[in-house]
Formats: C-alpha cells, sequence, structure tokens
C-alpha cells in the first residue's frame, strides 16, 4: 500500500471533521446520492434538508441530524454524505 493510499481515509475524516465545524444547527445540506431505509427515499438529491442537531457517534465520528421527506421523520447524517451546503443560520443573525 502507497503513503498516499494510507492516507487517504485520514484526510477524508478530517475534511469530514472541518464541514461538521463549519455547519450549525439551522444551516442547509444537500446530498449527492439518495439516502435511504427499508425502500423509502428519505434524503433526495437536489433538495435542501434543515440541520436539526449536530452530535457524534459513540466512537466519536460527526454526525448531523437532518429532517427527511418523510413528515416527522429525522435522519442521521455523516458529513462526508454531503455534496453542497448553505449557511442559512449566519443570514438570520446579519
Amino acid at each position: 500500500m502507497s503513503r498516499s493510499a494510507a492516507e487517504h481515509p485520514a484526510e477524508k475524516q478530517l475534511e469530514a471533521e472541518m464541514l461538521w465545524q463549519e455547519l450549525a444547527v439551522g444551516d442547509e445540506v444537500m446530498v449527492e446520492f439518495p439516502v435511504c431505509e427499508a425502500g423509502r427515499e428519505l434524503l433526495s438529491p437536489g433538495t435542501g434538508y434543515l440541520i436539526l442537531a449536530k452530535g457524534q457517534s459513540a466512537s466519536g465520528v460527526p454526525l448531523l441530524v437532518t429532517e427527511s421527506n418523510i413528515p416527522d421523520q429525522r435522519v442521521t447524517l455523516y458529513p462526508h454524505c454531503i455534496c453542497s451546503y448553505r449557511c442559512l443560520s449566519e443570514q438570520r443573525l446579519s
């Protein structure tokens, strides 16, 4: 295994952590690929979803809780699944 191949997962983790730190509750995120559970599409590409909470898994991996396509159902989303975002929380403060 080359050195760059070994560093790749660590770089991805660092990118995910930096994105997680930049995002705030109230911001909007979009996913590149559908997020499905039990055959239902919870998150769809091209749709913005509000961040409702931020946290970390038991192993310390950063995660976000967002709204979904299904009313009253929340989704746990990991930063590496995000393709774009808008910092709506900053707009409300100005």
